[in-house]
């Protein structure tokens, strides 16, 4: 028999209604997987919103703002200096390529090719090199099976044939001249500026690959901004980009003085894809003159702050201000607190992300927040900059009603929306049940479970009263129980649309019926046959489970 869209229950008996539901699914183990009702998420902006906007920085430039301008409003109390004028840290800053960026982690070898140029293949331990290895060769370094690393050159028929001698796994591959191009098949690019570097991880004892070069020919290869935005927020994001690689050295030392954890990581000072800015080598300098001209028109620039190079951020664009560091739970610092950003959100900006809108299931937050079904959530708070604080959940955990308060930046990276500046819209399983319904979190577990589907294909009535026989139907699904078959034992069900559920419950042992030959399906049910109904209808689920 198809099951029957049911009418809703009394308020009282739709927690009771739910809890069986609950308690069922835990014991029987047949409940169906939550679904939830829809999330809308409707917001601005993308990235963390802290530090430079750039499509702020490009609306701005496009209105006439100079770079000292655009890095002047997004980090108040800070100063543009050379590199060679800062004291702090300097006797490390001048030397002519101290920085090592991580290009590949953990590799059992490392393969390569000569574009153009040659290349001298050394031991960085004794300063040996083994060999020049020229344009159209593909060579790769890894484990010799003696305990030492060493060259293999590919040959004619594709295998790779070692190049003695061996030596330590600590070994550089030097470009002889300035246009010698080498090109990394794992990365899907060519590095043109600086010497590769393989390291051996001290925990895992593979090899690590970095690329050590200038500060300058990093920012180069920084894949960032269209070529086409103005100079001047090329310019911002080329200061920005060079300030926060050389924060990012003084943090870590030399390389010479890296330690055990830094050296399992990577042996470097940043990876090429950092969680903050991306490095495309030599590949991503190509057909990007305009950057490269900026990149050199702002040569040696960084952001200061008490003569310290200051750990500046930038972000894609905002809800209308900018985040503060704050707010985002790095503390205070004055040069990265809320500023004005509705230039990110102007026509000028051409921002696609000035306004999104995507949706969600409540199971994607329900699952890592512990809840078993999701009926509501909304933004408890907000910061100064207009970004999600908190938001309240609500919905059912282990059976009850339950709220807890996730932060803004948990939700966001929960679902993977774009910002943190969003509203939220819940769209309810049923047009009469609310998000803040007493009960809602219930009614859409009963849902959910397939034990009602409401009263009508839109509504639930959950102020609606419930009959004997409706509530059979309810116990059996709530049970998982089969439909039993032959006996009649009550003279009053027979036109009843729940008798094969009132003959299941009776063959179960749940009811007697309200007469020792009626049931009475028609009638609505009271609390003391409701608590009857339950006890009877647990212990049979005890029964079950053991």
């Amino acid at each position: 028999m198809a099951a029957p869209t049911i009418p809703g229950v009394h308020r009282f008996l739709c927690r009771l209604s739910a809890l069986v539901a609950v308690i069922a699914m835990g014991l029987s183990g047949t409940a169906s997987a939550a679904t939830g009702a829809d999330l809308t998420f409707s917001g601005s902006g993308w990235g963390d919103g802290v530090g430079l906007s750039q499509y702020g920085a490009r609306a701005m430039g496009d209105a006439g703002a100079s770079v000292e301008e655009i890095l002047r409003h997004y980090f108040p109390e800070t100063t543009v200096r050379q590199i060679n004028t800062i004291s702090i840290g300097n006797e490390a800053l001048a030397a002519d390529a101290p920085l090592w960026v991580g290009l590949l982690q953990n590799k059992p070898e490392v393969t390569f090719r000569i574009e153009g140029g040659s290349v001298e293949l050394c031991f960085d331990d004794t300063g040996d090199c083994a060999t020049v290895a020229v344009a159209g060769e593909k060579w790769k370094f890894g484990s010799d099976g003696l305990g030492q690393c060493a060259y293999s050159r590919q040959a004619g028929d594709g295998s790779y044939v070692p190049f003695a001698p061996s030596g330590s796994c600590s070994a550089s591959a030097r470009p002889v001249s300035s246009t010698t191009d080498i090109w990394i098949p794992l990365k899907a690019r060519s590095y043109r500026r600086g010497t590769l570097r393989f390291r051996q991880s001290p925990n895992t004892g593979r090899l690590h690959l970095a690329i050590q070069l200038g500060f300058e020919d990093y920012v180069r290869g920084i894949r960032e901004l269209p070529d086409h935005w103005p100079g001047a927020s090329l310019e911002a994001q080329a200061v920005v980009s060079r300030t926060i690689a050389v924060n990012q050295f003084l943090e870590a030392g030399p390389a010479s003085g890296f330690d055990t954890q830094r050296l399992d990581l990577c042996a470097c000072h940043v990876l090429d894809v950092d969680k903050q800015q991306a490095y495309g080598g030599f590949t991503s300098e190509i057909g990007h003159p305009f950057w490269q001209g900026r990149v050199g028109g702002t040569a040696g620039q960084v952001l200061t702050w008490n003569n310290q190079v200051v750990p500046v951020r930038f972000t894609s664009s905002t809800g209308g201000r900018t985040e503060s560091s704050q707010a985002a739970g790095d503390g205070y610092l004055p040069y990265l607190v809320s500023v004005d950003d509705t230039a990110s959100l102007s026509s000028a900006a051409a921002n696609p992300f000035a306004t999104w809108v995507t949706t969600a299931s409540q199971t994607q937050l329900a699952s890592v927040f512990g809840f078993r079904w999701l009926s509501n959530a909304s933004v408890a708070t907000r910061h100064e900059s207009g970004s999600v604080a908190t938001v309240l959940l609500t919905g059912i955990i282990a059976g009850r009603q339950a709220q807890i308060t996730a932060s803004g930046a948990a939700v966001r990276g929960t679902l993977g929306l774009y910002s943190s500046y969003f509203d939220i819209e819940v769209t309810p399983r049923f047009e009469d049940v609310i998000p803040d319904h007493p009960f809602s979190g219930e009614i859409l577990g009963l849902s959910d479970l397939g034990i009602t589907a409401g009263c009508t294909l839109e509504l639930f009535c959950p102020g609606g009263e419930l009959s004997r026989g409706e509530m059979a139907a309810f116990l059996v699904r709530a049970l998982g129980l089969e439909l039993a078959e032959g006996d009649d034992p009550f003279v009053d069900d027979d036109d009843s649309f729940f008798e094969s559920e009132i003959e299941t419950l009776y063959a179960s042992g749940i009811t007697t019926g309200c007469s020792a030959t009626s049931f009475c399906p028609s009638d609505m049910v009271t609390r003391g046959e409701m608590a009857a109904f339950l006890v009877r209808a647990f212990e049979l689920a005890d029964a079950q489970v053991g």
